[in-house]
C-alpha cells in the first residue's frame, strides 16, 4: 500500500491531472452524487469545494460544504486503483518535487 504525501490540489492541478472521463464523474459527484449528514440526503444543490486533496493512496478527497444547508461535506473518489491514474498522479507528484 502506498504511503505518499498528501497534496492539496488547485483547480488547475485538478483539470490536469483528471482526464475527461474522470473529470465528468468528478463534476458528477460535486452536484449530486454528496451525501449531506446534516440534510439526511444527498446534497441537491451541490456541494461548495472547499479543498481537492489528492491523499496518499492516489485518491481524491473533496472537502466542502452542502450548499443549500452549509453543512461540511466531504468524498473520496477511489481512482488510485486505476493505473492510467496513477501513473499521472505519480508524474504530477515528481513535477512539483513530491
Amino acid at each position: 500500500m502506498l504511503d505518499l504525501k498528501e497534496i492539496n490540489l488547485n483547480r488547475f492541478q485538478l483539470h490536469v491531472l483528471l482526464n475527461e472521463e474522470e473529470a465528468e464523474a468528478y463534476r458528477y459527484i460535486v452536484q449530486e452524487g454528496t451525501y449531506c449528514v446534516h440534510c439526511k440526503d444527498v446534497c441537491v444543490e451541490g456541494v461548495d469545494v472547499k479543498e481537492n486533496i489528492l491523499n496518499g493512496t492516489n485518491d481524491i478527497l473533496i472537502r466542502g460544504n452542502c450548499i443549500k444547508c452549509k453543512g461540511n461535506v466531504s468524498r473520496f473518489i477511489e481512482y488510485g486503483e486505476f493505473e492510467d491514474f496513477v501513473e499521472r498522479a505519480n508524474s504530477f507528484r515528481k513535477a512539483i518535487g513530491e
